[in-house]
């Protein structure tokens, strides 16, 4: 019964569709961008002072290409062939009314590129892996230098190598790579925040099922946040934010689960692509990395093969030296305890020790401590000796994930001690996501959730 003066509003039923397609339309990458949210993440452009490169057959040092000589090259133009290496030689000037903006390198090119400033590696970029823009500057100051020069070398291949019409094919020789866009943008921090909230809220109302009541929730705050908010004016996107906060604050009872994520890359030391490839695709990638844990002090990542380590301590020592620093923080954390991801089954015994010899060694040599688990997603079998091998190397914890890509019965069992010939007997897990690249998306994390083959609330690591 309501209170004096007290007026009752009705609530409204949404037709589920068209709430569905109206938030679908305002974060849109096709439709209406010219008046959505996605249209506001980018604000002024401005052209870059001057562009040039050289190219080469060799994967040569920092110090040897920034002598070499560089030729103008424009947007649009195409560079080099398969495993060839571009790099290119950026001039710019951030305009200085840009004072007070976030201000981003947009670089959009095929193939796999590192930025350099300063003569040390800063970022990766690729865009197969959505990295396209390399932020110059968080807030720019008056103070601050608005001129300077920047160098991007780029690999001629993807990130999946340089198959022809495939992934796993034999390399397309005369594949020529394309440069598509290289400017300097304004960034809007506070557009995209409020992005990623209408897209976890979108995806929570379309995937956790009609009836369930978070996508009911989900679908009628993004409606809500869409009436509150004005594209043109980022005044109203804190209010339309605080609807989404109230959602994503709810806790759920003892009995869900919680989970757990961690940064992880995982790359093939042998694959698709040269071994000299890999030690630059390991640069590309923790350089990346350690960006973030400077820009996110809660970000952690587990890191496994003591070669790949190897290789970057002795090809880019600067970067080396970050992820030790990390390392000491315990959020860059060295796991595997082996030299390698080496295979499961063909190897015999005395082989699989000197992968644990060789490995909790440099781990130990590093980092100052040994490895407690034993990392291995990707291999397609595992010798019965593994459990006896492990806890003579000082490892009790197992984790891998491949035998989920078996086409003949389903492996039963996520968390469970895995007992070896002689009985040792090591924890394993298998993650219930059933892969070891996930993007942490709203349909992955309630999969984990769901497949997780357990009777009991648990922790389980996404």
């Amino acid at each position: 019964m309501a209170g004096a003066g007290q007026v009752l509003q009705p609530v409204v039923l949404k037709h589920r569709r068209t709430a569905l397609e109206r938030v679908e339309k305002f974060i849109s990458e096709i439709y209406f961008t010219d008046c959505n949210l996605r249209g506001r993440l980018f604000g002024d452009t401005c052209s870059l002072e001057s562009l040039s490169f050289f190219e080469t057959s060799e994967r040569i040092p920092y110090e040897e290409a920034v002598r070499q000589e560089f030729r103008p090259i424009k947007v649009g133009d195409s560079f080099g062939k398969t495993w060839k290496t571009c790099w290119f030689k950026i001039d710019l000037s951030i305009p200085r009314e840009w004072a007070g903006k976030e201000v981003h390198l947009l670089w959009e090119s095929e193939g796999e590129g590192l930025v350099w400033k300063d003569a040390q590696p800063v970022q990766g970029l690729t865009r197969e892996g959505e990295k396209v823009s390399y932020i110059l500057t968080d807030c720019l100051k008056e103070m601050e230098p608005h001129s300077l020069t920047l160098y991007v070398e780029v690999a001629c291949n993807g990130l999946f190598g340089a198959g022809k019409g495939s992934m796993i094919a034999p390399p397309d020789p005369d594949k020529r790579f394309s440069l598509q866009k290289a400017e300097l943008v304004v960034f809007n921090r506070d557009a995209h925040e409020l992005l990623v909230d209408f897209e976890v809220l979108l995806d929570m109302a379309k995937l956790l099922g009609e009836e369930n009541q978070r996508s009911l929730q989900a679908l009628y705050a993004a409606n809500q946040m869409v009436n509150l908010c004005d594209v043109t004016d980022p005044s109203t996107f804190p209010l339309a934010r605080e609807v989404a906060r109230l959602v994503f604050g709810q806790k759920n009872g003892d009995s869900q689960h919680v989970i757990h994520a961690m940064g992880h890359c995982h790359i093939d030391s042998a694959w698709l692509w040269p071994y000299e490839e890999t030690i630059r695709k390991c640069a590309r990638s923790w350089v990346t990395v350690v960006r973030l844990m400077e820009k996110n002090p809660e970000f952690t990542f587990v890191c496994s093969q003591a070669q790949q380590f190897e290789w970057v301590k002795s090809h880019y020592p600067g970067l080396y030296s970050k992820i030790q620093d990390f390392a000491k923080e315990g959020r860059f954390i060295p796991v595997g305890g082996t030299w390698v991801e080496m295979d499961g089954n063909l190897p015999g015994g005395e082989s699989m020790i000197r992968q644990f010899l060789q490995g909790q060694r440099f781990f130990q040599q590093e980092f100052g401590k040994l490895c407690s688990e034993f990392w291995l997603p990707d291999t397609f079998g595992y010798s019965a000796q593994f459990p006896q091998l492990m806890r003579g190397c000082g490892i009790r914890r197992f984790l891998t994930q491949k035998l989920s890509w078996n086409l003949v019965n389903t492996f039963p069992h996520n968390t469970f001690f895995w007992e070896g010939i002689d009985g040792s007997r090591v924890l394993a897990h298998f993650p219930p996501a059933d892969s070891y690249g996930l993007a942490g998306h709203v349909e992955e994390v309630s999969d984990v959730a769901m497949r997780h083959r357990s009777g009991l609330a648990g922790h389980l690591i996404l």
